[in-house]
C-alpha cells in the first residue's frame, strides 16, 4: 500500500511541477497587482469588407437565425485575421443593420462592428501583455473549456499529492510526530494571518 501511494506522490508532483511553479509565479503577480508590464501589449483596428454572400445572411427577428448567420461571420473573420477567442456575445440592431461581435480570450478581446448595408467591418483587437495573459490563465478568464479542465485536473492532482504525503508521513513513525506538529503549527499560522488581516 505504502508503495503505491509513494507512486503516486512522485509522479503526481512531477505531473504537477510546471504548473506548480507557473501557479506560484503568478500568485505573486496577482498578489502584487502594482507589478506591470507592457511587453507584448498591442492595438490594431482595421477595415476590411465583408464578402458579398455573408453580407446576403438574413437578419430578423429570429433570435436563432440571427445566431447562425452571425457564427457564419464570425468564422470568416477567425479565418481571414486570425481572431482568436469564443463569441462572448452578437448583438443586432435592425433600425441601424448593424451587428456588432464581440470575441474573449485571456488579456484580450476583439471588437467587430458590421455595417450589414454597405458591408464595412471595423475590427478592433487588444492584447494586453504576457503578464496579464499570465494572470487570466491563473484565473482561468475566458480561457475556455479546455484550460478550465487542465486546471480541474491539476487542483485534483494537488489533493493526491498532499494527502498521499499526509498518508507516507503517518506510515514513518520516526518523522510521525515531527511532521504532524509542523503541519498543525502551519495551519494554525493561516488562520492567525487571517486573523490579522481582518484587525489592520
Amino acid at each position: 500500500m505504502s508503495r503505491w501511494w509513494r507512486w503516486v506522490h512522485v509522479y503526481g508532483s512531477m505531473l504537477i511541477l510546471s504548473l506548480l511553479l507557473f501557479f506560484s509565479v503568478t500568485g505573486i503577480t496577482l498578489n502584487h497587482p502594482e507589478l506591470r508590464s507592457s511587453l507584448g501589449a498591442q492595438s490594431t483596428e482595421v477595415t476590411l469588407q465583408l464578402p458579398s454572400n455573408l453580407q446576403q445572411l438574413p437578419f430578423t427577428d429570429d433570435a436563432l437565425a440571427n445566431a447562425a448567420s452571425a457564427k457564419q461571420i464570425a468564422n470568416w473573420l477567425r479565418e481571414s485575421q486570425q481572431i482568436l477567442g469564443a463569441v462572448e456575445h452578437f448583438r443586432f440592431e435592425p433600425s441601424e443593420s448593424m451587428l456588432e461581435l464581440d470575441f474573449k480570450r485571456p488579456a484580450g478581446y476583439s471588437n467587430a462592428e458590421i455595417d450589414l448595408q454597405s458591408g464595412e467591418v471595423v475590427l478592433l483587437s487588444e492584447h494586453q501583455g504576457v503578464l496579464a495573459l499570465l494572470n487570466d490563465l491563473h484565473k482561468g478568464r475566458d480561457a475556455g473549456f479546455a484550460w478550465k479542465l487542465l486546471l480541474d485536473i491539476a487542483a485534483l492532482l494537488c489533493i493526491l499529492v498532499a494527502v498521499s504525503g499526509l498518508y507516507l508521513l503517518w506510515r514513518a513513525q520516526k518523522l510521525r510526530h515531527k511532521g504532524l506538529y509542523t503541519a498543525s503549527i502551519a495551519t494554525a499560522l493561516v488562520f492567525l494571518v487571517y486573523q490579522l488581516a481582518l484587525h489592520p
